[in-house]
């Protein structure tokens, strides 16, 4: 997947301005206890993140039950959603769900709620429904990697296998939820907070920052990438 950065992340400032134009969906990712403190204005909960299959937790949730959950926040066909939370994990995640079923017209807000509350814009403790909308999910089967295919790249020298988990999962210190310690053989590993800058607002880095990191891990235009 390529692309220019405005098509993945919007800031703060576009972002309000933005916040009346119809067909905008503006998905608070956090929990319900912090939405309901506060949130942006017209901002809807997003009640069933991470998206995952209740019958299986390991994998996202099937395409009916993906529609309706996008239904219930009146995510449409044709609704630009911009997606935010605390530390952007949960918001990306929705972003590769949508993405995953065909609906592009989505991006994360950079350095999410940290950003827009520290920036000072403004705020809302009111909850917003929306209407129920009709999503048709189109899965893209082009953003998802199973396990086979996976093993299969590690013999390929045109991919690469990066994992972007905590130092501590990789090296096998931790292993949260029962999983086995440790990484797979032949992958790569970059933290994924290493992409954000420091601070009490951490935004996604500037792109050239963002590339040299990558190509020291090698990840290069030229490969093809998996993430886990």
């Amino acid at each position: 997947m390529t692309g220019r950065r405005d098509e993945f992340v919007v800031d703060t400032a576009w972002l309000q301005e933005h916040l009346d134009a119809p067909g905008l969906r503006v998905v608070d990712c956090d929990t319900r206890d912090a939405y309901r403190r506060l949130h942006i204005p017209g901002a809807v909960f997003a009640e069933d993140a991470p998206y995952k299959d209740p019958d299986d937790r390991r994998f996202v949730m099937k395409p009916g039950q993906f529609a309706e959950a996008m239904s219930k926040l009146g995510i449409g066909e044709e609704t630009e959603v911009v997606a935010y939370d605390t530390n952007g994990v949960s918001a990306s995640r929705l972003w590769w769900c949508l993405r995953y079923f065909g609906h592009a017209r989505v991006r994360v807000l950079d350095g999410g709620w940290q950003a827009w509350l520290a920036e000072g814009r403004p705020v809302s403790a009111r909850e917003h429904r929306a209407a129920p909308a009709r999503f048709t999910p189109r899965v893209d089967e082009s953003v998802f990697a199973s396990g086979d295919y996976l093993l299969a790249g590690l013999a390929r020298p045109d991919v690469v296998v990066l994992d972007v988990r905590s130092d501590a999962e990789w090296t096998g210190e931790r292993a949260p939820g029962g999983q086995r310690p440790g990484h797979i053989p032949g992958s790569v590993h970059l933290e994924w907070l290493e992409s954000l800058t420091q601070g009490d607002v951490r935004r996604l880095k500037a792109e050239r920052d963002l590339r040299e990191m990558l190509e020291s891990c090698g990840v290069t235009p030229d490969k093809e990438v998996v993430t886990i």
